[in-house]
């Protein structure tokens, strides 16, 4: 019930239109009953050989009824449709806000896949909601109470007959579906989205699966979650068809009872012979309201399970909260780091009081064998993760206090790990800062070394490059992600191992324009690649989670601690 009333507050903005929607729905019943009752009229009292002029009523029903109903149609797929699915745009831009604070701490315990599925299955699924489950009741609830007035005044026995078939139809069938859907509807959601997951795992290691001839294992798996899921749709399809049959089935009993009851009233003569097809044809065209209504029983258990999942991902605490009053981004961008410790929930603590400073200008280089935290620390900075302890400054305030969005502001980051989207390379340089002009962007693009490549290129900076940039290789994608770093022009450097899995050429270059990236401002740079580190002006080596040395590079070496034999490893 309450993941119900969330959905009906997430429609609350666009109500109004809902509610003419379905007000264009009842009218379109209404207007379909109409116009087979005066259908039934003007056959039935033209068999009489009346004038023209006596039919003539019943022409200008028909005619009315036939046009409006294809008119309200319309307008109630229409007004509802565009609503909806506006609607689910709101909820899938509400979905992604509610995603960007949990990446990636928090989003670790979802693959891609199920938050794709999420994204794009479980809010498509919503729409059967907005659209089969909320109007249809209410629909059949104003339809049957213009019947029971119009019955009346034939019948008391008719509009009691009516009442009791849709009481049947309309309630104890969506019961009777309930029961023998329990849990399909949920099932169903869940399915679905395992295999969408497992469909997108598949897709992304398709390389991988060809390489090592795993193509016909990966299939059987997709084949195993394809049959449970065609198991549950068939379930769902028996029992819609056991509903419809039902459905159909009660419609023309009401129909054969109609007659049953409105025949003596003729032959007495206490309803005209014309009214008889009226009523039996109203009494069976009346049903178009109800006969929906137990499959929205169905699709009410899959929009809700759809919506519990989806609810579940947005409700996830992030890994660092807002500050209630968050402090102004102070002018000055020195990094304070004090006694910092930090554990990951699953793998225990992994740094241990680590501390350094990194004032303007400065350039630090944390350095140590895998595993040791170097790229944790990197997380804490840019607010990825809570640290359990200690403190960090920016410019002398607290991290604490200061916006996570502002915090990132004043980094530029140059990770191993560099996504490229699916897009051209102008759009993928300006992911750092779309309003730059075509100038900045040319001066980015030649501080990266990337200008003779463009060129060569048929479309220049407006070359697509594939999903995931397949089509460059890992030189040209750092160089991307240099000249994203450029473009945006933040007062600290942060390099997370930017030249791993790269050749020596191409690291001695990449590393040489980074060095021109970070003049003049703070830069921190995590390698375990110990050449090259003569420059910095200091050097922390990181030794399970501790500062295990610190120096300069000449002080280290002579030092013959843990980095001088890290270094003659290399």
């Amino acid at each position: 019930m309450r993941t119900a009333l969330r959905l009906i507050r997430i429609m609350l903005p666009v109500w109004p239109v809902m509610l003419a929607a379905a007000g264009f729905g009842w009218l379109t019943i209404a207007a379909n009953i109409g116009l087979m009752a005066t259908s039934a009229l003007l056959i039935a009292t033209a068999a009489l050989h009346p004038s023209v002029a006596e039919l003539s009523v019943a022409i200008v029903g028909v005619r009315f009824f036939g046009v409006s109903r294809a008119i309200f149609r319309y307008l109630e797929r229409y007004i509802a449709h565009d609503a909806t699915f506006k609607l689910l745009g709101r909820i899938r831009s509400w979905f992604f806000t509610r995603l960007e604070p949990l990446a990636p701490a928090r989003l670790q315990a979802w693959q891609s896949g199920e938050l794709f599925s999420a994204i794009v299955g479980d809010v498509e699924t919503l729409k059967d909601f907005y659209l089969r489950v909320l109007a249809p009741p209410l629909i059949a609830v104003l339809i049957l109470l213009g019947m029971v007035v119009f019955l009346q005044q034939f019948s008391s026995g008719l509009a009691l007959l009516l009442a009791g078939a849709f009481v049947f139809a309309g309630i104890l069938m969506p019961l009777l579906v309930r029961c023998l859907n329990r849990g399909s509807g949920a099932e169903l959601v869940a399915v679905r989205a395992e295999l969408n997951a497992y469909l997108a795992d598949t897709v992304n290691g398709i390389a991988e699966l060809a390489a090592f001839d795993r193509k016909e294992s990966q299939l059987a798996g997709i084949g195993r979650i394809q049959e449970r899921l065609t198991a549950l749709q068939g379930k769902v399809a028996a029992v819609s068809a056991l509903t419809e049959a039902s459905g159909n089935l009660t419609m023309n009993s009401a129909l054969w009872w109609t007659l049953c009851i409105t025949i003596p009233l003729v032959h007495s003569g206490q309803v005209a012979g014309v009214y008889l097809p009226v009523l039996a044809l109203a009494v069976q065209s009346s049903f178009e309201a109800v006969l929906v209504l137990p499959m929205a029983v169905h699709h009410l258990a899959e929009s809700l399970a759809a919506a519990r999942r989806l609810f579940a991902i947005a409700d996830t605490a992030p890994a660092v909260r807002p500050p209630a009053a968050a402090a102004c981004l102070p002018a000055s961008s020195g990094l304070i780091v004090r006694n910092v410790s930090f554990e990951y929930d699953a793998w225990g603590q992994v740094l241990h009081d680590v501390s350094f400073d990194l004032p303007p200008g400065k350039r630090l280089a944390i350095v140590g064998p895998s595993g040791a935290g170097k790229s944790t620390i990197v997380h804490l900075l840019l607010r990825f993760w809570e640290y359990d302890s200690g403190r960090i400054t920016l410019g002398g305030t607290d991290y604490r206090t200061l916006p996570p969005e502002e915090i990132r502001s004043v980094f530029n980051v140059v990770s191993q790990q560099t996504h490229i989207f699916n897009a051209s390379i102008r759009d993928n340089i300006l992911i750092a800062r779309p309003s730059a002009g075509e100038e900045e962007l040319k001066a980015a693009v030649q501080g990266a070394a990337l200008t003779a490549f463009i060129a060569a290129l048929p479309q220049g900076l407006d070359t697509a490059v594939g999903h995931n940039g397949q089509a460059l290789s890992g030189g040209q994608r750092q160089r991307i992600a240099i000249a994203r770093a450029l473009l945006k022009a933040a007062p600290v450097v942060l390099l997370d191992e930017p030249t791993t899995g790269l050749d020596a050429v191409t690291e001695k270059q990449i590393m040489a324009t980074l060095a021109g990236l970070g003049r003049d401002r703070a830069t921190l740079l995590i390698t375990h690649r110990l050449t090259g580190l003569e420059t910095m002006d200091e050097i922390l080596v990181l030794e399970a989670g501790r500062v295990a040395e610190r120096g300069r590079f000449s002080e280290l070496i002579a030092g013959k601690g843990l980095f001088y034999r890290l270094y003659n490893l290399q």
